[in-house]
C-alpha cells in the first residue's frame, strides 16, 4: 500500500490567546504540532470531517471534558494570509474537505504546518447552566447589598459618635484651654519647584539649592545653634508652618507680573503643578502670623510685600522688578550672618546690599532685560521688548572716561556732537519712526545729560521723552532689595542665640537636584506612585518608550521621578516613609533572588527593574506580586512585554514626550531636546559642548553627550 502523505498539524483555539503567540514566534509550537495523514481521494488531497473530529477530541481537548457542541474550523491560507471557511472547501455530501498546496507548502526539509482555528458551538444545556451561574451571582449581588446597607448603618452610628467625641473635646478645650504644642522654630525655609505649569509646560527651576546650600554653609561657620526646616511651598505648608511660630519665613519661588491683571502672584506648587498664590491669598494666609519676618526671595513681589506688611515685615524686590538668582544668594545669605551678629534688621539690610554690590560688581548693574518694560518705554520705542541700549552699541565711552562712567548703561553726552556718544543717539534714534519725534529727541537728549553723562535705560529715558516727568527704576541689584513694614526695622531679630550646631528639625537627606527632561510622562508617573503609596493600592507600572535605544535613559528617568516623588512625599513634619529606589540593571535569572533580600517590614520601597523577558515575565508573575507588597514595582518594559494584556494590577504607561522625540521626528532638532532641560541647564550645554557640535550628532549620541555632561553637573553638586 503507498504511504499516504502527511502533513504537521497546528490547532488555534485551544488555550487562550494561542492565535496571537502562534504567529508572534511560531517557532514555539513546534512541540505541540502532531502528524496528521491527509485522505487521497483521487487526484486530491483532504480530510473527511468525521475523522478530523474524532482526532482533536482524542488528542487536543482535555482527558474527561465532554464536548457537546459542533466544532466549527477555519483553514489558514499562506497566499492570502487569511482563515478560509470549511464551508467553501467541502465537497462529497459536505463530509470531505478538499485542501491543496496553498494551505501547505511541500519543501524537501520541512513541511509549513496546516493550520486550524476551531471553534466550539454550545448546545441548550450549556446555555442553561449559565444562565443558572447567572441567577446564582444575582443572589450573592443581592447578599452583598444587603451587607453594604448593614455596613453603612454602622458607620452612621460611629458617624454620630465620632460627632459627638468631638463636640466633648471641644468643650474640654475650652474648659481647660488645652492647645497642640508645636516647637518654636528660628527658620523656615519654603522653595517651589513644580514639574509642570497650568499649561503642561516645564517650569524652569529657581535656584533653591543653591540658596539652602549657601544658607547653610554660612550659618554653620557662624557656629550658631540655629533651629530650621525646609519643606516645599505649598499653601497647606505655609500654615502649618505659621503653627511653629518660626521669626523668619523664607520663600524661594519665582514671582510673575500678570501685566493684563494688574496683579502679582507666587508660583507655589500642588502634587508637582504651579499653583498660584496671589497678593489676597497671602494675606488670608499671614494674618495669622506672630509677626513672622518675611523673605521673599521671588522677583516682582514688592506689591505682595506691601500687602501683608500689616501681619509681618517683608523683605522683597519691587514689584516690577526681577531678581537676579546670584544677587539673592548673595543678599540673604549676608542678611542672616549679620542678623545673627546680633545687629538690628536696617543694620543688616545695609551691609547685605553693599556685600551684593562688592561681590557682582559690574553685573550689579542689569540692563533692561532685568524686568518688564513699562508702557511707556513701548509707546516710544515700539514692539521691542528686549531693547538694551548698553547690548547694542560698541562704542568706547568707558574707556575714555573711567571716572565719570560708572557702568554700561552711561554713555559721555555734550552739547557738541564731537562730544557725544554716536553709536547709542543712532541706536536711540533707529527707534523713533516719526521725524518730527527724532528731531524732538535729538534736542531733549542733549538736555537729559547730566555732567556730560547720559544715562540711556529705555525705561527711564521713554518716561524723560514722554511727558519730562521722571521715575527712577532701580536697576542696580544691590538697591532692588526693600524692607516693607509698618514698625521700626531698628530691632534684634536673634537677640539671644545661643553658640552650637545647626539643628534641622524635619532630618531631610537634600538629594533633590535631578533633572527630569519628559515633563507630561514625569508628572502621569508622579500621580500614579502617588495613588499607590496613598491609596494602598498596589499595582505593578510598566513603562515603555516605544524605542529600544532609549530604555537606560528609561532607566534613569523612572529613578529621577522616584526621587522626585520621594521628596515630595515627605512632610516637613515627619520622617521619610520611603527607605530606598533600588534600580536592577543587571540580568536576573528570578525574582526569587529579590525576594530573598532582608527589607524592613514598615518601610516601602520602589523597585525599578530592567532587562526582563517575556518568557521569565510570565514565569514570574506571582513572584512580582509578592515584591509589590513590599513596594511599588516598575518595570522598564520593551514593546513586546507592553503589549502583553493582563490584569488590573498592572498599570501601562507609554512615554509620550518620548515618542515626540524620537530618532525619526527630532534626530537633528538638539534644540529642542536640550530645551527640554530647562533655561539654565541648556546655557551651560551650549556653552561645553558647543552649538555646531551638537548639530552634528544624531540623536542616540546627543542623548548621551547630555547625559555625560549631567552627571558632572551631578558629581559637582555632591562635591559642593
Amino acid at each position: 500500500m503507498k504511504t499516504p502523505f502527511c502533513v504537521r498539524l497546528q490547532i488555534l483555539g485551544i488555550q487562550p490567546n494561542d492565535e496571537v503567540e502562534y504567529f508572534e514566534n511560531p517557532d514555539a509550537f513546534e512541540n505541540s504540532q502532531k502528524v496528521f495523514p491527509l485522505n487521497n481521494n483521487g487526484q486530491i488531497y483532504g480530510i473527511y470531517v468525521r475523522r478530523l473530529e474524532y482526532y482533536i477530541k482524542k488528542n487536543y481537548v482535555q482527558e474527561g471534558k465532554i464536548v457537546k457542541g459542533r466544532l466549527i474550523y477555519t483553514f489558514y491560507n499562506y497566499i492570502t494570509q487569511q482563515f478560509v471557511d470549511i464551508f467553501d472547501l467541502l465537497c462529497m455530501e459536505n463530509t470531505f474537505i478538499k485542501l491543496d498546496g496553498q494551505f501547505w507548502f511541500k519543501d524537501e526539509n520541512a513541511l509549513q504546518p496546516l493550520i486550524i482555528r476551531l471553534r466550539v458551538q454550545i448546545h441548550y444545556q450549556e446555555y442553561q447552566r449559565f444562565q443558572h451561574f447567572l441567577e446564582n451571582i444575582e443572589l450573592e449581588k443581592k447578599n452583598l447589598y444587603n451587607s453594604i446597607e448593614k455596613a453603612k448603618a454602622e458607620l452612621t452610628i460611629n458617624y454620630d459618635n465620632l460627632n459627638n467625641f468631638k463636640m466633648r473635646v471641644n468643650q474640654l478645650k475650652q474648659c481647660y484651654q488645652i492647645q497642640p504644642q508645636y516647637p518654636e522654630i528660628d527658620i523656615a525655609i519654603l522653595y517651589s519647584h513644580p514639574l509642570v505649569n497650568q499649561n503642561q509646560k516645564r517650569v524652569n527651576p529657581v535656584q533653591y539649592y543653591d540658596d539652602i546650600s549657601n544658607f547653610k554653609k554660612r550659618i554653620s561657620a557662624l557656629n550658631k545653634k540655629v533651629t530650621y526646616l525646609i519643606t516645599q511651598a505649598t499653601k497647606e505648608n505655609l500654615r502649618w508652618v505659621l503653627k511653629y511660630n518660626p521669626k523668619i519665613i523664607h520663600i524661594i519661588a519665582h514671582g510673575e507680573n500678570d501685566t493684563n491683571q494688574l496683579n502679582q502672584y507666587l508660583q507655589f506648587e500642588n502634587n508637582c503643578t504651579d499653583d498660584f498664590v496671589y497678593r489676597e491669598d497671602l494675606q488670608l494666609i499671614m494674618k495669622d502670623s506672630k509677626k513672622s519676618l518675611v523673605f521673599l526671595a521671588c522677583c516682582y513681589a514688592g506689591e505682595i510685600a506691601k500687602n501683608i506688611q500689616q501681619y509681618a515685615t517683608t523683605i522683597a524686590v519691587d514689584k516690577e522688578l526681577k531678581m537676579l538668582d546670584d544677587a539673592g544668594i548673595l543678599y540673604f545669605s549676608s542678611l542672616y550672618e549679620n542678623l545673627l551678629e546680633k545687629k538690628t534688621l536696617q543694620e543688616s539690610h545695609e551691609e547685605a546690599k553693599k556685600k551684593v554690590e562688592v561681590e557682582l560688581g559690574e553685573k550689579n548693574y542689569q540692563c533692561c532685560h532685568s524686568h518688564s518694560h513699562r508702557q511707556t518705554c513701548k509707546d516710544v520705542f515700539g514692539k521691542t521688548n528686549d531693547l538694551c541700549f548698553g547690548d547694542k552699541t560698541q562704542c568706547e565711552c568707558k574707556k575714555k572716561s573711567a571716572n565719570l562712567i560708572k557702568d554700561r548703561l552711561s554713555h559721555l553726552w555734550g552739547p557738541d556732537p564731537k562730544d557725544q556718544c554716536k553709536e547709542v543717539c543712532e541706536v536711540i534714534l533707529q527707534q523713533i519712526k516719526d521725524q518730527s519725534q527724532r528731531e524732538l529727541v535729538k534736542m531733549k537728549l542733549d538736555e537729559f545729560a547730566e555732567d556730560g553723562v547720559l544715562r540711556v535705560c529705555c525705561c527711564e529715558l521713554a518716561e524723560k521723552l514722554m511727558d519730562d516727568s521722571f521715575t527712577f527704576i532701580q536697576h542696580t541689584e544691590s538697591e532692588k532689595f526693600q524692607i516693607f513694614s509698618q514698625s521700626s526695622s531698628q530691632s534684634q531679630i536673634f537677640n539671644q542665640v545661643e553658640d552650637g550646631n545647626l539643628i534641622e528639625l524635619n532630618q531631610l537627606s537634600w538629594e533633590e537636584q535631578y533633572f527630569i527632561a519628559w515633563k507630561r510622562d514625569a508628572k502621569t508617573i508622579f500621580h500614579k506612585l502617588s495613588e499607590i503609596f496613598y491609596t494602598n493600592k498596589r499595582q505593578i507600572l510598566k513603562i515603555c518608550a516605544g524605542h529600544s535605544k532609549g530604555e537606560m535613559h528609561v532607566v534613569k528617568f523612572a529613578h529621577q521621578v522616584s526621587k522626585y516623588f520621594k521628596f515630595r512625599k515627605l512632610k516637613f513634619y515627619k520622617r521619610n516613609e520611603i527607605d530606598d529606589i533600588q534600580i536592577i540593571q543587571d540580568p536576573i535569572e528570578n525574582i526569587q533572588q529579590l525576594l530573598k533580600r532582608s527589607y524592613e517590614a514598615r518601610m516601602s520601597y520602589i523597585f525599578i527593574i530592567h532587562k526582563i523577558n517575556k518568557e521569565l515575565f510570565l514565569k514570574s508573575k506571582d513572584q512580582l506580586a509578592q515584591l509589590n507588597q513590599k513596594g511599588t514595582v516598575i518595570l522598564i518594559s520593551n514593546s513586546e512585554l507592553i503589549e502583553l494584556e493582563l490584569d488590573s494590577n498592572y498599570y501601562k504607561i507609554m512615554l509620550k514626550d518620548w515618542e515626540n522625540l524620537s530618532e525619526k521626528k527630532e534626530k537633528c532638532d538638539f534644540f529642542k531636546i536640550i530645551n527640554e532641560y530647562g533655561e539654565e541647564i541648556r546655557d551651560k550645554i551650549l556653552e561645553e559642548l558647543g552649538e555646531n557640535n551638537l548639530k552634528k550628532l544624531k540623536y542616540n549620541d546627543l542623548l548621551d553627550e547630555i547625559e555625560n555632561f549631567l552627571n558632572k553637573q551631578q558629581e559637582q553638586i555632591v562635591q559642593n
